[in-house]
């Protein structure tokens, strides 16, 4: 899922001043942007320092390229100490395969681990234990553009329910305001709409059981009314014209220039989207609100359930040992606060979201500590094979060439075969 050069720090390893000199812990990584790199530099001169014959070195790949290259590079002999990962259907792939090592003592130790987002570390566990560790996150919340909703009479605020935020769109639609920007043509904004909607519909244990293949999977009758309710909604037309040729940063700059209503999108748009309007600034602050993604009236998933892209780090079997040193250092409060007041990211350590300066960001990361649940992209959560299915189906069913049917007895077919693999 490329959700967007994601914002993501490394998790850095080193080893004690007895350390051979030319000991090398290698850090496979995704970001280009140089002030997180910064702070990544100044923690790892700052570790080396005191340990030295130590070096940290930093390797990146754009994202496409990580996916690309990242199998072959785990099995060569320059494989990495650690490396990015987005959790899910690859991690357990990863963790099956013997390629990354079991952290959950070194982690424990201390209480390190119980330093983070308890719903963010369950996302790098496998069978009761913990491979990784979560780094920052980004939680998918409906942006608003405050003129536009005001101008066709709608206050977000007051959206509860799936059926209050269909009203909202028909009143947009009255008005002559687009409703909603999205980036059809990279399909994974549109799967947030059915994934949400299941979440909202199914609860917590309820997509804990359609992932484990139970009460009929994806084709229980709460994941086709899922579906449906998508349907139904993309039969509105309520995004804008052409948008299935639009990519995410199209659709970005369309929200950011101000000519949609509202953009069911992460955090990282208060930063990346921004930078895809016109004017390179997006709409500021005061012209911007947010809600969570709506709750289905008799459904068991609440508005807090959160759905966020999470970054985070797994090491390798033959990483240092002494690779958990370094990110109680890296990964703790102190480092993780300055990334946070720059505003760069949510990080998943708790209380860093009091030192985040700007007021939307900030609101959205004290959520996160409420939270008790934070679901992963479904199209991550799946693995690469059925989770490219399930951002098919999205994109056929909003453009209406397929059926909830249909679409649901596809992704299932392709999850059954995946497992049976």
């Amino acid at each position: 899922m490329n959700f967007r050069p994601l914002l993501v720090c490394a998790l850095l390893g080193a080893l004690p001043s007895f350390a051979r000199s030319d000991e090398v812990v290698k850090i496979l990584h995704l970001q280009s942007n140089p002030k997180i790199i910064a702070i990544w530099k100044d923690a790892a001169q700052a570790y080396e320092k005191d340990h030295p014959g130590v070096k940290v070195q930093f390797n990146y790949l754009e994202n496409e390229a990580f996916k690309a290259k990242l199998p072959t590079l785990l099995q060569s002999k320059d494989r990495p100490s650690a490396f990015h990962s987005w959790g899910g259907g690859v991690m357990y792939e990863q963790v099956g395969s013997g390629i990354c090592q079991d952290i959950t003592a070194a982690a424990s130790a201390g209480g390190f681990a119980d330093t983070f987002y308890p719903a963010t570390i369950q996302n790098f566990m496998v069978e009761g234990k913990l491979y990784g560790l979560p780094n920052d996150l980004g939680p998918i919340v409906f942006w608003y553009n405050k003129e536009l909703c005001q101008k066709a009479g709608i206050d977000p605020t007051k959206i509860q329910y799936w059926e209050d935020f269909v009203d909202a769109v028909k009143k947009c639609l009255a008005a002559g305001v687009n409703p909603i920007a999205a980036g059809g043509k990279d399909k994974w904004p549109l799967h947030f709409y059915p994934t949400f909607l299941m979440m909202r519909i199914l609860g917590k244990e309820g997509m804990q059981a359609v992932y484990e293949d139970k009460n009929g999977g994806f084709t229980s009758p709460e994941v086709l009314k899922a579906f449906q309710l998508y349907k139904d909604f993309a039969a509105l037309q309520p995004f804008q014209k052409g948008y299935l040729s639009n990519t995410y940063s199209e659709s970005a700059g369309t929200f950011h220039d101000g000519k949609a209503a509202f953009h069911l999108m992460g955090t990282w748009d208060l930063v990346e989207g921004r930078t895809n309007a016109t004017d390179k600034k997006g709409l500021p602050n005061e012209k911007l609100g947010w809600i969570f993604f709506p709750e289905v009236k008799g459904g068991k998933g609440k508005a807090n359930d959160l759905f966020a892209s999470l970054d985070g780090w797994l090491v390798t079997k033959q990483a240092p040992k002494e690779t958990m040193d370094f990110m109680k250092v890296w990964l703790g409060k102190d480092t993780q606060s300055k990334l946070a007041a720059a505003g760069l990211f949510i990080p998943a350590v708790k209380g860093t979201a009091d030192v985040i300066e700007d007021p939307l960001m900030k609101s959205v990361a004290q959520e996160v500590d409420k939270s008790q649940w934070i679901a992963i992209a479904m199209d991550q959560l799946l693995g690469p094979d059925t989770g490219r299915v399930f951002n098919d189906a999205s994109a056929d069913i909003a453009s209406g060439n397929t059926t909830p049917e249909k679409a649901v007895k596809t992704i299932e077919d392709s999850w059954k075969q995946n497992k049976a693999q």
